[in-house]
């Protein structure tokens, strides 16, 4: 399932033509997550929090076509706060994310351009030790999960991109673990969904 997962980025990266005429530039994206952690069940009282990610990008572009490519490495971390009353634990969740997202370009100008885009999301958890919240309750993330983003933005002086998206988890980010002596243990998978608001600066 993994192997099919990592085809399936590999293959959209590959939807871009790597011809000599084929424009490349390399950068730097940075941006805030508005998490939206969802467990479908409210057996434990949650709080989203902000997270961050910031990495190289690299933006690819064909010349005469309203089409190209946007790939980067992130660093990602998201916050959420689980608890109770005056019991509560913040859990940072850690990653290093890939994500290949198509860019549909609109507009003519060099110095000002809006976009809409699409894509995979591939990311690896840095940390899926399981976390202690209280006696009952534990959390733990998953190896790795999938996630979609989409998105638009705008494109300044074709150095400068802003943008804002909507990061959609395909499976499950991670499990929690209910854990009561007087019912059977039972298990929770949420997704780590969340909005965006990113720029990259390219050199």
């Amino acid at each position: 399932m993994k192997k099919s997962l990592l085809l399936a980025v590999v293959a959209a990266m590959l939807m871009v033509p790597a011809s000599l005429s084929a424009q490349f530039k390399l950068g730097v994206k940075g941006g805030l997550t508005l998490n939206d952690m969802d467990f479908g069940d409210d057996m434990l009282e949650t709080t989203n929090r902000n997270g961050f990610f910031v990495g190289p990008t690299l933006k690819v572009a064909i010349p005469s076509l309203p089409l190209g490519l946007d790939v980067a490495a992130l660093y990602d971390q998201r916050e959420v706060k689980f608890g109770e009353a005056d019991q509560t634990v913040d859990v940072k969740m850690k990653q290093v994310v890939f994500p290949v997202n198509l860019r549909l370009t609109f507009g003519s100008s060099k110095f000002l351009g809006v976009y809409i885009f699409g894509g995979p999301q591939y990311g690896f958890n840095l940390d899926t030790d399981e976390k202690f919240i209280d006696n009952m309750h534990s959390w733990k993330m998953k190896n790795s999960n999938l996630s979609i983003n989409l998105g638009a933005g705008v494109i300044l002086a074709d150095c400068l991109q802003v943008s804002a998206n909507y990061n959609i988890d395909c499976g499950n980010s991670g499990e929690m673990t209910v854990n009561d002596v007087y019912k059977e243990v039972k298990h929770h998978n949420s997704k780590a969904n969340g909005w965006q608001l990113s720029a990259a600066i390219y050199f």
